[in-house]
């Protein structure tokens, strides 16, 4: 067992214990990244005792103390972004909903004391006879809910072989919850993820997630309507505004950006700022109201055009575009 100080951020620093020791820096990142729901590219350095604690970058697993370690998670900005993320790319901060890569392979995280405490005496007793556990209906309810909620910080829409993938990584690291008589012994967990995942989006939904919250349906709307959801590897898809950020706040914060591009010399700073600030408002209008690129065009020129010498960045015309080829209507 291994104890982890991860220090995230000044303002979130978590405990966090590993039943196994990874081995490998990758695969204790992958583990983070699940159990943490980390995004983006990030390195993580340890508190060398030896150097009166400094931080170092962790290269080699076993620079670390295999009881309890320090950690300080370094997010970098290297990352190129590809033509699936340019469409939804922002430098804001991401929310809990926001769709990240699939991690490969996937890690199954820990569970609660008592339940890891079953399962391991579970997994002797498969190793010993090959006798499965007999998983009651609290086991099975804590094992699902704790997967769904870490898929949900990866996508709430998994894939067939996302559930595939998960119950085969389940039944890999605890053999005891091997299905009796079935060929691959997994296959029922992915019908129990899938049913689960179902549920979790009725919870997600009620509590105002966006990504899931576009897809409710209205009374009198048939059950043919397309779910709206990102695209591999796609982040900020519909992400939540920022903290006071209202719709009338974003449509003054869009007036002043158009009256600001109209000006011989443009405050770009704040432009910035503002394109940041209104960018969960676009996505609304563009993927939730299915707006037409043409009232998009006429709303959001600003983001675009300059009657200046000193035109917006091209980053800004380039998101634009790829904004208005989301839109579902010609």
């Amino acid at each position: 067992m291994m104890l982890l100080q991860v220090i995230v951020s000044p303002q979130e620093i978590r405990r966090v214990t590993l039943q196994d020791v990874p081995s490998s820096v990758d695969e204790l990142c992958t583990v983070l990244r699940n159990t943490l729901g980390l995004r983006g590219n990030f390195i993580l350095q340890f508190e060398d005792p030896d150097f009166g604690n400094e931080l170092y970058n962790l290269t080699v697993i076993k620079d670390l103390s295999m009881e309890r370690a320090t950690l300080n998670v370094l997010f970098t900005s290297s990352e190129v972004a590809s033509d699936s993320t340019l469409d939804t790319a922002s430098l804001g901060s991401p929310t809990s909903c926001d769709s990240v890569e699939w991690p490969d392979p996937f890690v199954i995280p820990a569970f609660s004391h008592d339940v890891e405490f079953q399962l391991r005496a579970a997994n002797d007793a498969y190793a010993k006879d090959g006798t499965v556990m007999v998983i009651s209906k609290g086991v099975k309810s804590e094992i699902l809910d704790r997967l769904a909620d870490i898929i949900s910080k990866i996508t709430a829409y998994p894939s067939k072989d996302h559930h595939e993938n998960i119950a085969k990584a389940l039944v890999a690291k605890h053999p005891c919850l091997r299905e009796p008589g079935s060929g691959k012994g997994w296959y029922c967990w992915v019908f129990s993820l899938r049913f689960k995942m179902g549920n979790y989006r009725q919870r997600l939904m009620a509590a105002g997630c966006p990504e899931v919250l576009v897809n409710k349906r209205k009374r009198g709307e048939g059950c043919c309507k397309p779910v709206k959801k990102s695209k591999k590897g796609e982040i900020y898809y519909l992400p939540e505004p920022p903290d006071g950020q209202t719709a009338d706040k974003s449509e003054k914060d869009r007036e002043t950006m158009l009256l600001q591009v109209q000006k011989r010399d443009p405050d770009s700073q704040l432009l910035d700022e503002l394109m940041i600030a209104t960018f969960s408002h676009r996505r609304q209008e563009i993927i939730s109201d299915e707006s037409l690129i043409s009232e998009v065009m006429d709303r959001w020129n600003c983001t675009v055009l300059s009657k200046t010498s000193n035109p917006l960045p091209t980053q800004y015309c380039i998101q634009f575009l790829y904004f208005g080829m989301c839109s579902q209507k010609q």
